[in-house]
């Protein structure tokens, strides 16, 4: 594993092959312990990874302004985030590295809303795993059914079938926005495979374990 920081963000860097898919996946800080269950979960599977860290994980995760409560809030920075992404990251890590192969994004929660924007928004990635994303975002479907996917491209979604239980009744959208978004990619001529996968408990129920079983099922592994 290469540690290493590129505008800003720390990155954790590993190389099982350069025409191997590279999975860009977002994580809050010191998220090291987690990172390390994935990945022992998906020791077999080929791939790379760059596991990128941000320090506001609801602004830099956020696509636009939304208040969700008087206790929360998203100051809408996402697109610097994309920015640093697609113009600083990624370039970076094949430069440096000799990555050819397909450019797959990977998030939970906040950061698998994140990660199925930039999956719309920039065209720039192939697949997207998004596990628990928080898709009871304000204006979130509205967002969805006015883009479709990059051509020929796949799309992991998974949630807790506890989830939609929250107390907070914005949040508690989150199962009927999840099959909605769905509805949006079966209809999407552009993706060429597609799954949402309901797992048992509720949003913090071993997401070590679903953001694993969404990487092996994108590198077509048995689950």
């Amino acid at each position: 594993m290469y540690t290493t920081e590129t505008g800003g963000r720390l990155c954790r860097i590993i190389i099982n092959g350069t025409d191997l898919p590279t999975v860009y996946w977002g994580e809050m800080p010191d998220c090291r312990e987690r990172a390390e269950k994935v990945l022992a979960l998906c020791s077999e599977v080929r791939c790379n990874y760059v596991i990128y860290e941000v320090r506001d994980w609801n602004s830099e995760f956020s696509p636009w302004e939304f208040v969700l409560n008087r206790k929360m809030s998203f100051s809408g920075s996402a697109r610097r985030t994309l920015e640093w992404l697609t113009d600083g990251c990624v370039p970076f890590c094949e430069r440096k590295y000799g990555l050819a192969g397909e450019r797959i994004l990977c998030g939970y929660s906040l950061s698998g809303l994140f990660s199925l924007w930039a999956f719309y928004e920039s065209q720039a990635f192939a697949g997207v795993i998004s596990c628990s994303a928080s898709l009871w975002f304000g204006g979130w479907i509205s967002y969805a059914e006015g883009h479709t996917a990059p051509s020929g491209s796949s799309v992991y979604l998974s949630l807790g079938d506890r989830e939609e239980k929250a107390r907070d009744r914005i949040m508690a959208t989150v199962g009927e926005c999840t099959r909605r978004q769905y509805e949006l990619v079966c209809s999407d001529r552009n993706v060429s495979r597609h799954i949402l996968e309901w797992n048992e408990g509720g949003h913090f129920n071993e997401p070590d374990k679903r953001i694993a079983k969404g990487i092996r099922w994108m590198m077509n592994e048995d689950v």
